[in-house]
């Protein structure tokens, strides 16, 4: 009878560190993580203006390839001049094409990481002259399939979210 006791006892404790340790890791009550696409709100430095853009819950390697086509990319071209607008490549990232100045108020741009991906942190840096107030530089919600992500592993990501006019944090 003792020897049943201590084999159900020691059951029990293993079944309770098993569900501690799972607990512990996370596996309870975690969101699921969105890969999202996040543009920062324009920071305006006298005449000067900036938009980070960056990603958070990048699968598959991270992030390796951002494109926005098709002018998807919308700015207010009365309080940013258009022939001043230039995005540079952060953390590995390269801009390989941009074009602010064909459509006013539209803009659109190609920038990739050879050596790998980034799953949560800063890509690309746009900045620009500011003209008059209100200065606004983002994508619509609605023009969100204008933007393609490519990951690390040579596949594209989908079911990602836009994140507009929020800063870039780390868990």
């Amino acid at each position: 009878m003792g020897v049943r006791v201590r084999l159900v006892v020691v059951g029990l404790l293993a079944i309770g560190l098993i569900l501690g340790l799972t607990a512990c890791m996370g596996h309870w009550f975690t969101p699921k993580q969105v890969p999202t696409l996040i543009i920062g709100n324009p920071q305006i430095f006298g005449l000067k203006g900036e938009v980070i853009m960056s990603v958070a819950n990048m699968p598959q390697g991270g992030l390796a390839s951002i494109a926005i086509a098709n002018l998807g990319i919308t700015y207010n071209n009365l309080s940013i001049v258009p022939a001043s607008i230039t995005a540079t490549g952060l953390n590995g990232f390269r801009v390989l094409a941009q074009d602010f100045t064909t459509t006013p108020g539209k803009g659109r741009l190609a920038a990739a990481n050879a050596p790998s991906g980034v799953g949560s942190g800063t890509i690309l840096k746009i900045t620009f002259r500011v003209a008059g107030p209100g200065a606004t530089f983002g994508v619509l919600p609605a023009d969100k399939g204008k933007v393609t992500l490519g990951s690390d592993h040579n596949t594209l990501i989908t079911n990602w979210t836009l994140g507009t006019g929020k800063a870039y944090y780390a868990k």
